[in-house]
């Protein structure tokens, strides 16, 4: 039997290449980016599903009604502000400041769905968003466009996220991860294409390079379709509170995934920040 733990960190892996993707085909835009990511990664996961499941659905109503809620914080809002944020600045400055969202969802997990919060967890995730917090103060590096705006849109995709995720959780309890994972798209998916086709018109999303839908489509398919499915099976393993601390590594790969395909500089903080959060990770399990 896989543990949550083990879940958890695969989803960190696969959010971290995922983020390479994204800062690769980042050209088409934030808001098409979120569309084309989503929908392949639907996609991806609706075919796995019919292969696997044969199409039964099985979820009760309120479980898809926070499932989506989850999807529209994380897909339409934080998915706008994540790709918002990679278009100003690095994958080793956005990614561990996004990924101080554990420290918030720790807390609303305690209030909002009585989770225990043991003391390890606690001390684990301090240790992992101070490596962040040093991440972040690294100075500025290629590709980046305006790091004032990069990083408050990075703080406002971590608030999203972790909300997110409590209705996630919440709606976990009705329904199943792999299905979870599917459903949780479609009707943000649908929103935001309306959005974006009263603006821009029905057929721009078909308008970009081929290029920019490989790049998107293969970070939708790993970090919204594994990732995802990873992470869903985690906090029904071990709850909110520890999945997003030990999902919390993921700056860390991101950055040193960074630094070798996108060419960013290693540096200091790096390094330090490295070892505090790697510290964490090990403190929670």
């Amino acid at each position: 039997m896989i543990s949550g733990e083990l879940y958890a960190l695969s989803a960190a892996i696969c959010w971290s290449v995922a983020a390479v993707f994204y800062k690769k085909g980042i050209g088409a835009g934030a808001i098409p980016a979120v569309l084309i990511r989503t929908f392949f990664a639907m996609l991806f996961l609706a075919v796995f599903f019919l292969i696997i499941r044969g199409g039964h659905f099985d979820f009760t109503l309120l479980g898809f009604l926070f499932l989506n809620i989850g999807g529209l914080f994380r897909l339409i809002l934080g998915g706008a502000a994540y790709m918002k944020g990679l278009e100003n600045i690095s994958v080793s400055r956005f990614i561990p400041i996004l990924f101080t969202f554990p420290l918030l969802t720790i807390l609303l997990s305690a209030l909002l769905l009585n989770e225990t919060i043991r003391e390890e967890v606690v001390i684990g995730t301090i240790l992992i968003v101070s490596g962040i917090w040093i991440l972040s103060r690294g100075k500025s590096t290629i590709g980046e466009k305006n790091i004032k705006l990069g990083v408050s849109v990075a703080v406002l995709a971590a608030f999203l996220y972790s909300f997110s995720i409590v209705a996630t959780k919440t709606g976990l309890k009705d329904v199943d991860p792999f299905q979870s994972a599917l459903i949780s798209m479609p009707v943000p998916l649908l929103l935001l294409y309306l959005y974006y086709s009263i603006n821009k018109g029905a057929m721009t999303i078909f308008k970009f390079k081929k290029e920019a839908y490989i790049l998107l489509g293969l970070g939708g398919i790993l970090g919204m379709g594994f990732g995802s499915y990873f992470f869903f099976v985690s906090l029904t393993k071990i709850g909110a509170a520890k999945a997003t601390g030990l999902a919390a590594i993921t700056p860390v790969l991101s950055s040193l995934i960074a630094l070798f395909t996108l060419k960013e500089k290693l540096n200091t903080a790096l390094v330090l920040g490295t070892c505090a959060t790697i510290a964490g990770i090990w403190i929670i399990l």
